[in-house]
């Protein structure tokens, strides 16, 4: 049963934290704010949904389809993004600290600001993403020849616990 179908609130059905949310179909749907901390999404449609200052730390979007997603001032740190579609997403501001992008699609992505602190985001496609005022460290694994200074992005060294 598909929640969106069925016209029930989004945000009732999906609160709570560490769930496996199977085959939804959340495109376009506002989720703003919402927790969904060490939830897995699999195989779920979330093109264009709305996931400003939502909790997604240690979730696992791996092969999520969020062209065009809004996730500024999200929560991702340590978030699984392996292989996910972020084309035109908007990360500006988000918390990425951690985070494992490989392979991730970031065309046109917006990550301006965003904390990219131990982040891996290798071997994805990032032509034409903006990172200006984006934070990296040592531990950030960025592609071979990409540049951070020349994206506009920032080093941040923060001694680690």
């Amino acid at each position: 049963m598909d929640i969106l179908a069925t016209g029930r609130d989004v945000r009732a059905a999906v609160a709570g934290a560490g769930l496996l949310i199977e085959g939804r179909d959340f495109h376009g749907a506002d989720l703003r704010g919402q927790d969904f901390a060490g939830t897995r999404f699999h195989n779920c449609e979330l093109r264009g949904a709305r996931l400003d200052w939502a909790n997604l730390a240690g979730a696992c979007l791996n092969h999520a389809r969020l062209l065009n997603a809004s996730m500024t001032h999200a929560h991702l740190r340590g978030a699984l993004l392996k292989g996910a579609n972020l084309r035109s997403a908007r990360l500006a501001h988000a918390n990425l600290v951690d985070a494992d992008m490989t392979g991730a699609n970031l065309w046109q992505a917006d990550l301006s600001g965003a904390n990219l602190c131990g982040a891996i985001c290798l071997w994805g496609d990032i032509s034409k993403a903006r990172f200006a005022g984006a934070l990296y460290d040592e531990a950030t694994r960025l592609p071979p020849g990409f540049r951070p200074e020349a994206e506009g992005m920032i080093r941040f060294d923060m001694p680690r616990a």
